[in-house]
Formats: structure tokens, C-alpha cells, sequence
């Protein structure tokens, strides 16, 4: 009698303790279900967040060319000119209308080289939109490219210059007219003259 008694009180632990480890069980299942779709929901909502279409502009292969020639002290210099693209998507403008997905619009970066020429090549200087950056308005500086830059005149040793500057596929353009002072056949740096919009 004893036995069965001891025996029935050890079948019952066992018992309950199985049926506490089933409950257990199925609300850590019943809280793992609940959690995935909360966390799947989560994943996509940030998925959408971080989506971004990338544009990129083609490289823009024409080449604009001039050049002066002008006397300092009876010596006959040439000043070169050549505007053209560099390959390297480094304009970048955020066109995104919502915050939920980002487009991105890459251009190439625009370039002026100049040239001093006597009877050899005697000094170049390059510049790009970064020059009239103080010139301009900082909106229209972030999303700008240098677009041409042409002689105008020359006066002794000073060279009159004038760069157009605008937003890519806008009608948002300006001109910088500027000169440059040749001393001992070096060009020397921009004196910016004024800055205007002129549209188009």
C-alpha cells in the first residue's frame, strides 16, 4: 500500500512538471509567432526606407576650345583655353519628392584648363565650380557645373574671362565674369568682377 501510495505521488510530480514545461513551451512559441511578423513588418519598413534610385548623367564628350594671342612688353603670348568633362559623377543632387525613397542624380564634373604659351608651354592652371563658390548663391553652388568659359578681352597683362556655371537639366544658370593677371609668364589667380543670372 505504501509503494502504490509513493508510487501515485511521484507519477503526479512528474506530471505537473511536464504540463508546467508544455506551457512553458507553447507561450514562448505563441510569443516567437507574435514577434516575426512585428519583426518582418520592421524589415521591409526599413528596406523601403533605405531604397535609392541612382541616375547617372553620360559623360559629355565635346570638348570647347579657344584661345588668345596678346603682346606683354613686345612678347607675343598665347593663352589657351579648353572646357571639358572629367569621369567622375562627383555632382550629386537628391531629387527625392518624399522621404520614403531617395533619387540620386550624378553628373561630371566640369573643367577649364588653361595654357600660357611663348614658344613653349610656360604655365597651366585648371578650374572647375569650386572657384566662384564664394561668388555664388551656397543653393545654387551645391547642385551647379562649370559649363564654359570663354575669353572676352585683353588689356595689357590682364586677361578678361567670363564662366557660365548652371544646374544640370534646369534653365538655372549663371555668369561669372572674372580676369586673370599674367606676371613673369605665370597666370595668376580669379578677381572675380561680377556675377550675374542669366537663364535661359
Amino acid at each position: 500500500m505504501k509503494q502504490l501510495l509513493i508510487l501515485i505521488l511521484i507519477l503526479s510530480i512528474l506530471s505537473s512538471c511536464d504540463r508546467k514545461k508544455s506551457d512553458k513551451t507553447q507561450s514562448e512559441l505563441k510569443a516567437e509567432t507574435k514577434s516575426e511578423p512585428i519583426k518582418e513588418a520592421e524589415n521591409i519598413q526599413s528596406k523601403k526606407k533605405k531604397d535609392t534610385i541612382y541616375n547617372y548623367w553620360a559623360l559629355i564628350l565635346d570638348t570647347i576650345s579657344s584661345k588668345k594671342e596678346f603682346k606683354i612688353s613686345d612678347l607675343k603670348h598665347t593663352l589657351e583655353v579648353k572646357t571639358y568633362s572629367l569621369n567622375d559623377s562627383s555632382i550629386v543632387r537628391n531629387l527625392s519628392k518624399t522621404g520614403e525613397q531617395a533619387y540620386l542624380d550624378h553628373s561630371h564634373k566640369m573643367v577649364t584648363d588653361f595654357k600660357l604659351l611663348t614658344d613653349s608651354i610656360v604655365d597651366k592652371k585648371q578650374i572647375d565650380r569650386t572657384n566662384f563658390e564664394k561668388s555664388l548663391i551656397p543653393e545654387f553652388y551645391s547642385e551647379c557645373n562649370l559649363l564654359t568659359t570663354e575669353i572676352d578681352s585683353t588689356i595689357g597683362n590682364t586677361v578678361y574671362l567670363n564662366s557660365s556655371l548652371g544646374v544640370p537639366d534646369t534653365s538655372n544658370i549663371w555668369t561669372v565674369w572674372y580676369s586673370i593677371k599674367i606676371k613673369n609668364d605665370r597666370i595668376g589667380n580669379l578677381e572675380i568682377n561680377k556675377t550675374d543670372y542669366v537663364g535661359m
